[in-house]
């Protein structure tokens, strides 16, 4: 599925998808190796959020941004190790005199309701992710493109205003391709036309069938696919109410999928004879996030103090079973541009105590924290609702915060309530993941302090000059080797300065039916190569 950029995983779903493989040229061609003997059924995954809307680039969430990648194309594609591969573009050149990228388009590529796709959709499609006014949440991600022309029908130019190494891996491979003729409203229908974004029509794999709000979402195979149809029928995500439930829904066979099972339910689902477990890494990090630009976020000494007094080591043993590893940063073990020196927090009340009197904060003899305002310190924890997970996260911080002096609040959220109330910065502390990303990782979308809500995803308000450097330092470095150090350098003042209460990088176990075959998983995504899933008897399941 296609690299649909990096999101805030609701579950432990990825944010991004991405289909690998070798490419045909025929629009009702196969892949190299097609077996149709393979071709059947329908495969049920699950999640405990419904999609928010399904127009790239105009959400950040898993639920979301998963489908879409099923959906659509973009004009390059990666590779299950991050390499850029042909995808609607069959090949591309750089004119590094002119800082122009020229791209050939492939040709007899329809979208789902038959027309075909040519340079306008792609003129048309990169208008609308690169319009100040569009609510692109990635939209900081194409600062450096400045015009994008038609050549011809299947020939296009982009022509940058500065160099930017990793434009190809960081956003033509994740800028999906719309139609033109969808949109006769333009910016206005990509913006806010709700019957568009709750029926999409793309060149992907799988089209849009059907949505019923809050129950299923209905993909069938796109038979005239350029690469050859995907093997399965029907992918159906269908919405339960927590991770529990997806469990049972898995152990029943009414579900064929779970991305990540609850380590509590791992046993059970070993135990059974028609499903096995998948176990996985994912680039992702989770953490404890906050509105830094208020207080008491804004003082580096109270959160280190916070981070001292969450003991992390017990929520990996305890909640996760050991299946997550502990983090210093937002840089996960298996890239390079993780800094192995960097090394997380230890569980320390007394140091705890003494970050907080540093910044201010004093308990007294009733046993409650108060702050330079005098006031005792509450705190609203919030989570996501139907994550058990972060529900017990969340109450785990609960109490190591209250031997601080700190009465927390635990709440929950609908989703979409969740993310509304993230972005506009109305969440006191909350548990959430980044994930998607591998070592093409670019982290601007997330730290810059250019990214602010509506224009990005630094839903944690952090505005911090260095860091703003080491982004803008390696988006510019052409020199891999020198771009992983500035990253490494990054994380080590991340790190130092607590930007963020860091906690841990998941070890994900997906739940599956023993008779799906075919799966592989990539540190991006779960969902990498769904068009090749199939059932071992597919005859069966017509």
């Amino acid at each position: 599925m296609k690299n649909f950029k990096k999101k805030l995983a609701v579950t432990s779903l990825a944010t991004v998808i991405g289909f690998g493989g070798l490419l045909t040229t025929g629009a009702s061609a196969a892949r190299p190796g097609f077996d149709p003997h393979k071709v059947g059924g329908k495969v049920i995954i699950s999640t405990f959020a419904d999609a928010v809307r399904l127009i790239p680039f105009t959400t950040n969430d898993s639920a979301s941004n998963r489908l879409e990648g099923m959906i659509y194309d973009a004009l390059l594609n990666q590779d299950i190790n991050g390499n850029v591969i042909p995808s609607l573009a069959t090949k591309w050149s750089y004119d590094s005199k002119h800082l122009t990228y020229t791209f050939d388009l492939r040709k007899g590529v329809k979208f789902h309701d038959g027309k075909l796709m040519t340079a306008d959709d792609v003129v048309f499609s990169y208008s609308m992710y690169t319009n100040p006014k569009s609510i692109n949440t990635y939209i900081t991600d194409f600062e450096s493109i400045k015009t994008v022309k038609k050549v011809n029908d299947y020939r296009v130019q982009i022509v940058l205003k500065h160099k930017d190494p990793l434009i190809l891996v960081n956003v033509i491979s994740g800028a999906a391709i719309l139609p033109k003729h969808q949109f006769p409203k333009g910016l206005d229908d990509y913006n806010n036309n709700n019957y568009i974004h709750r029926h999409p029509i793309g060149t992907g794999a799988y089209k849009f069938k059907d949505w019923k709000a809050d129950e299923r979402i209905v993909l069938e195979a796109n038979k005239n696919y350029w690469d050859g149809r995907p093997y399965l029928d029907q992918v159906i995500t269908e919405v339960l109410p927590d991770s529990n439930v997806e469990a049972i829904n898995l152990l029943k066979g009414d579900v064929d999928f779970v991305e990540s099972l609850n380590a509590s339910t791992l046993p059970q689902v070993a135990k059974n004879k028609n499903l096995k477990i998948l176990n996985y890494d994912q680039g992702r990090f989770d953490y404890v996030g906050f509105n830094e630009s208020k207080a008491p976020w804004n003082n580096e000494n109270f959160r280190k103090g916070l981070a001292y007094g969450l003991d992390r080591q017990s929520i990996v043993s305890k909640i996760y079973l050991g299946k997550a590893t502990l983090s210093s940063g937002p840089m996960h073990p298996k890239i390079p541009q993780n800094n192995p020196s960097v090394k997380p927090l230890p569980y320390d009340v007394k140091k705890a105590m003494e970050y907080l009197n540093k910044a201010g904060y004093t308990k007294k003899s009733d046993g409650k924290l108060y702050g330079p305002n005098g006031k005792p310190v509450e705190l609203e924890f919030s989570y996501n609702n139907g994550n058990k997970t972060r529900e017990k996260y969340a109450l785990v911080a609960q109490q190591d915060w209250a031997k601080l002096g700190i009465k927390v609040t635990v709440r929950s959220y609908e989703w979409s309530v969740f993310l509304d109330k993230l972005a506009k910065g109305q969440l006191d502390c909350f548990i959430l993941g980044w994930s998607g990303y591998n070592a093409n990782v670019e982290h601007s979308g997330f730290f810059s302090s250019t990214a602010l809500p509506p224009d990005g995803n630094n839903n944690n308000f952090i505005q911090d000059k260095n860091i703003d450097k080491f982004l803008s330092d390696y988006k510019n470095e052409e020199d891999r080797n020198k771009r992983i150090k500035i990253y490494q350098a990054m994380h080590k003042y991340m790190a130092d300065h607590e930007i963020l209460i860091w906690s841990h990088h998941p070890k994900l176990s997906a739940g599956i039916n023993k008779d799906l075959k075919g799966i592989k998983i990539s540190l991006s995504t779960a969902y990498f190569n769904i068009n090749d899933w199939y059932w071992a008897k597919a005859s069966e399941r017509k």
